[in-house]
């Protein structure tokens, strides 16, 4: 839902923060980053222990991550060379790699890739996050506080009110930035997986956190919801949405479900292969007369979704095979719960 929110955002150009778009064309990704988290800790609690069990998580991260972030790139840097436009060598290792995160993570290529190395920054501090977890669960929450410190220092400190968004691109995608999200997701895992909400209560505990996100009142340019009082006020109905899906979502339909699932699978291609399904589309519509911006809108949605769920059957399901192969086929680990999870 998020990923197909971030692809409306992107359509729209709604910046306004008053608007239900303007909101999740922030905290959409920020949601992406605690889910991170929190899958990951769900995933990987079991099995990532010690070097063998980090280089595992690496292995299998990279396997996830690069094949479809190759593609894109691939799709961009291409067509942009017969058009006269040229990226440097080493910003295409950068983003081949995906080290941009770590040491420039405003030369990423492909349109919403930033987040992309935030998620390999987060995930090479994974192993210690984990572990710290491990050993004492104090000392996971105080890591995921230190982080939050972290996170306001940038709201108060780094990033004006007083200055648009853009000009405050490269300070806001920081890793640094964001990390708390992420530490969030794990922190929410390992505090809340032995404690079940009352039946009674799930209900409209999730239906008063998704209305407040919804109906909080704000308004204006989006440096006013990552910055001061109102970046807190966010980031915490952001990480409460993700807790009230994850521990208090109601039953739905098996149709509904079904087709929601679907669209978690292939998420990572809708997020990452949008926005070049709108310019393509747009191009093509337009050679052929057609500047409906509901028909260039509606052509790309449909475009988007076939090509992910194809790119996720063709490429990246194989690709996280491959890399499960790669580890130890057939081994088998017991998550905390007593289900025994088969890695391959």
């Amino acid at each position: 839902m998020m990923a197909v929110s971030i692809m409306l955002y992107h359509m729209s150009g709604q910046t306004d923060t008053g608007t239900l778009l303007g909101k999740l064309g922030v905290y959409g990704v920020c949601v992406f980053f605690i889910l991170s988290g929190l899958s990951m800790a769900i995933a990987y609690d079991a099995v990532l222990h010690g070097f063998r069990g980090a280089a595992e998580f690496v292995v299998r991260r990279l396997f996830r991550i690069w094949p479809l972030l190759w593609l894109v790139l691939a799709l961009v840097v291409i067509p942009a060379h017969f058009q006269g436009l040229h990226y440097s060598g080493w910003q295409i290792a950068l983003n081949l790699t995906t080290l941009f995160g770590f040491i420039s993570p405003t030369h990423y290529i492909n349109m919403g890739a930033w987040s992309i190395g935030n998620e390999m920054v987060y995930y090479a501090l994974t192993p210690g996050l984990i572990a710290a977890y491990h050993w004492r669960k104090a000392m996971g929450n105080l890591l995921t506080l230190i982080s939050a410190l972290i996170g306001l220092y940038f709201a108060f400190r780094v990033i004006d009110p007083a200055v648009h968004l853009r000009y405050q691109w490269a300070q806001y995608i920081n890793p640094l930035n964001n990390l708390y999200f992420y530490c969030a997701g794990i922190a929410m895992y390992y505090n809340f997986r032995s404690i079940t909400i009352p039946a009674p209560w799930r209900l409209p505990l999730f239906t008063l956190i998704v209305l407040a996100f919804v109906s909080f009142p704000t308004s204006g340019d989006q440096i006013g919801i990552v910055s001061g009082p109102l970046r807190v006020a966010f980031s915490c109905m952001a990480i409460a949405l993700v807790f009230a899906f994850y521990q208090c979502a109601p039953a739905l339909p098996k149709f509904l479900d079904n087709k929601l699932e679907w669209l978690g699978l292939i998420s990572y291609g809708i997020y990452l292969l949008h926005p070049i399904a709108l310019i393509w589309t747009k191009a093509a519509l337009h050679w052929l007369g057609i500047a409906n911006p509901a028909v260039i809108h509606t052509a790309t949605i449909v475009i988007t979704l076939a090509a992910a769920h194809l790119v996720y059957q063709v490429l990246e399901r194989p690709m996280m095979r491959l890399g499960k192969i790669l580890i130890k086929p057939g081994r088998q680990a017991t998550r905390p719960d007593g289900i025994s999870q088969t890695l391959d």
